[in-house]
């Protein structure tokens, strides 16, 4: 959750892309990014964008919050990491990436990021209609993968079902404290609805 709303500072220009993921520590650098958690996946990403992301280049990072997957557009040019609007892309259930196996912080580029985005898109999406993604359809799509096959057959449907593609991000408001924190800012319509739920 906390990624998601500094990503949405970085891109309202209260925080740089640097101050916001200053802390975000690097795990074990050669274990392959299948293998790690959406956090640690995000940290690892955050790092090379930082280190490794080629100057006057876009690259598109994803983030979780509260099962819900997001996006933005991160570039980078001479001096600085700008980001773009944050908005989110699928419900529950959907994958952010589809990494090929020993896929590490090493072996990354911008080519294997595209790619692994291309993938994960066509399993979110068949997951969505209910269908089976096969080695065969990642082929014809010019994707290849050499992981486990991702299935979402009936059997999914819970996951399936609750997956949807959410076309806009609601405002996130915040604001600085006298003691140096960000504050998120409501308006009177959302205390409404806040107390009302609060009410039942």
């Amino acid at each position: 959750m906390e990624n998601v709303l500094r990503l949405d500072s970085c891109h309202k220009r209260g925080i740089t892309f640097k101050q916001a993921f200053f802390s975000r520590g690097m795990v074990d650098d050669i274990i392959p990014l299948k293998q790690l958690s959406a956090k640690a996946e995000f940290s690892a990403l955050v790092n090379w964008i930082r280190h490794e992301l080629p100057k006057h280049e876009d690259m598109e990072l994803r983030a979780d919050m509260e099962g819900v997957t997001y996006k933005t557009i991160v570039h980078k040019d001479q001096k600085q990491i700008r980001v773009g609007p944050v908005t989110k892309i699928y419900g529950p259930g959907a994958i952010r990436y589809d990494w090929l196996p020993g896929t590490n912080f090493y072996s990354l580029d911008l080519g294997e990021i595209k790619a692994s985005i291309r993938r994960a898109d066509l399993i979110n999406d068949a997951k969505m209609m209910g269908q089976e993604v096969t080695q065969e359809i990642l082929l014809q799509h010019g994707e290849t993968s050499k992981s486990k096959t991702a299935e979402a057959t009936t059997q999914d449907d819970e996951i399936s079902g609750d997956m949807e593609v959410i076309p806009r991000i609601p405002q996130i408001k915040l604001r600085e404290t006298e003691k140096n924190c960000w504050e998120v800012v409501l308006t009177e319509e959302e205390r409404d609805m806040i107390n009302e739920f609060l009410e039942t």
